[in-house]
């Protein structure tokens, strides 16, 4: 049977190689003395190294140089996509108005006849004086109907 490790395992292995259980009360004066600087300097490392990081948050270097434009490229596809999107759209909508529009016209027959003609009359009356030789002649039409709007 095969054992696997974890990676709980390789961490505690990991940290027993590195720091070695030391006690400090049994160390004569050049180790401890080593033991303790090596011990301070280590913990500065970490808290120079944590306040690096918050600094550089603080101060926005901890951003990518050129993130405005990654974030533009990515607004502009995002564009260019519903872009494509409404026009698949608006073309669909398209040919659906034009298959109704076609669809009633097929089944529709088609009137040929003009329709029928209505003559109206209306009341018209002329007047007409002339110097001279000439009479003066009235017309009157007296048939009034009432012109359909």
């Amino acid at each position: 049977m095969e054992e696997y490790s974890t990676d709980e395992e390789e961490n505690e292995q990991e940290k027993k190689d590195l720091l070695p259980p030391v006690d400090p009360t049994t160390l004569t004066w050049g180790p401890y003395l080593w033991f303790h600087m090596l011990r301070v300097a280590t913990s500065t490392l970490s808290v120079c190294d944590f306040l690096g990081e918050k600094i550089a948050s603080v101060l926005g270097i901890s951003t990518p140089k050129y993130q405005y434009a990654i974030d533009e490229y990515y607004r502009m596809k995002k564009e260019e996509e519903e872009e494509e999107q409404e026009n698949k759209m608006s073309e669909e909508a398209e040919r659906q108005h034009q298959e109704q529009q076609n669809k009633p016209q097929a089944e529709a027959p088609v009137q040929t006849d003009q329709p029928e003609a209505t003559t109206c009359s209306s009341f018209v009356n002329l007047n007409f004086e002339n110097e001279g030789d000439c009479q003066s002649v009235v017309e009157n039409k007296q048939d009034v109907v009432t012109v359909p709007t």
